[in-house]
């Protein structure tokens, strides 16, 4: 009779012990991040103003000087290029000019002018990570 009870115990426990790891592992919500960042290679300071959910933020970069504007995280999974919608999934508005308004040539506005890596990461069997979209400001993207 012990040795039954003994088997009921630990098959109890270990039906306990499964479903507590079932509960912990569908209630963490995986995530995927984007950061933007400006290298500013020219000569002249930067103002990057932008708009994340109604709330207003400025930001000045010196010359010569390279700056993460924004680091956000989201729920969702394998992390990829968003492609022309890559400013749309966090920005409502952006904006990249000289503080001395030189007017800026480069078209900060499309994907083709930004460098795109992804630094992937792992929570459990998802694919997460953050998605690294990074822009280059020269001289030479400058009217004279």
């Amino acid at each position: 009779m012990v040795h039954t009870n003994f088997q009921k115990s630990s098959s109890l426990l270990v039906i306990s012990i499964i479903a507590l790891l079932m509960i912990i592992i569908t209630s963490c919500d995986p995530v995927i991040g984007y950061r933007y960042t400006v290298n500013n290679k020219s000569d002249k300071e930067l103002k990057v103003y932008f708009q994340v959910h109604n709330s207003d933020s400025t930001t000045f970069i010196q010359p010569r000087t390279k700056v993460d504007i924004i680091e956000i995280e989201t729920w969702g999974s394998n992390p990829h290029d968003e492609k022309d919608n890559f400013l749309i999934v966090t920005f409502d508005s952006i904006n990249i000019e000289a503080v001395e308004n030189t007017k800026l040539e480069v078209d900060f506005r499309k994907r083709e002018n930004w460098i795109y890596e992804v630094d992937p990461g792992k929570m459990f069997l998802i694919n997460t990570g953050l998605n690294i979209y990074e822009i280059e400001i020269n001289n030479e993207d400058f009217s004279q």
